[in-house]
């Protein structure tokens, strides 16, 4: 009788190749991400070619090309490997609404990477790092205001909902990080879901579950 593998769909037995394929992108990933972050530190991102990156992390030039475009790429996947913002629920005006823990998410992740965002942002490459982070929170907001059907049908006035949300986001996450992080990353996002009704914006717009 073949063994059954309970952890796999169908109780299929893992693909041993499959897996190490997958183990080795996610360490060159690691190993990529690792060495940018301590370039990061010692220069100005702009200042950061992608052969010094290859040259420093042992990486060929087709593997990295392989899995990105370019360092703004890389830099993107940095971001994501933190995770995505998760949804909770929260009762407002008496009735559940889903919100999607996005300042908690951003807050929470620079934090624990401080120093690495401290230097990004006291450089000059501060506007490009900026852009795809802002990017990444517009994608992230946008979907779940389309999801839950939040604010209103229009596809303009939604869309400057997003932009809004996002906007007052990273203008108060802007202030916390220019100025040291003068308050703990938990202070920092009950602050702003304050302001903005607990993450739900507008106010009269309710998420639908």
């Amino acid at each position: 009788m073949s063994k059954r593998h309970p952890d796999r769909p169908n109780g299929d037995p893992p693909n041993a190749p499959e897996d190490r394929h997958k183990l080795r992108i996610q360490h060159t990933r690691d190993r990529l991400l690792g060495t940018m972050y301590r370039l990061a530190l010692e220069k100005d991102f702009r200042d950061i070619t992608v052969q010094e990156l290859l040259d420093t992390a042992g990486i060929a030039r087709s593997t990295f090309y392989a899995h990105f475009r370019d360092k703004e790429d890389l830099l993107v996947a940095g971001y994501e490997s933190i995770g995505l913002p998760t949804t909770r629920t929260v009762m407002v005006s008496g009735a559940p609404v889903a919100v999607l823990d996005v300042a908690n998410w951003l807050f929470t992740a620079t934090e624990q990477h401080a120093s690495l965002t401290t230097a990004f942002f006291n450089s000059p490459s501060q506007a490009i790092i900026l852009a795809h982070l802002e990017n990444i929170l517009i994608v992230q907001v946008r979907e779940h205001y389309c999801r839950y059907q939040i604010g209103i049908a229009e596809e303009l006035s939604r869309e400057a909902t997003v932009r809004c949300f996002v906007g007052a986001l990273l203008g108060l996450w802007l202030w916390w990080v220019r100025h040291d992080y003068p308050h703990n990353a938990a202070e920092m996002s009950t602050a702003f879901d304050a302001l903005l009704n607990n993450g739900v914006w507008p106010a009269n717009q309710p998420a639908r579950q």
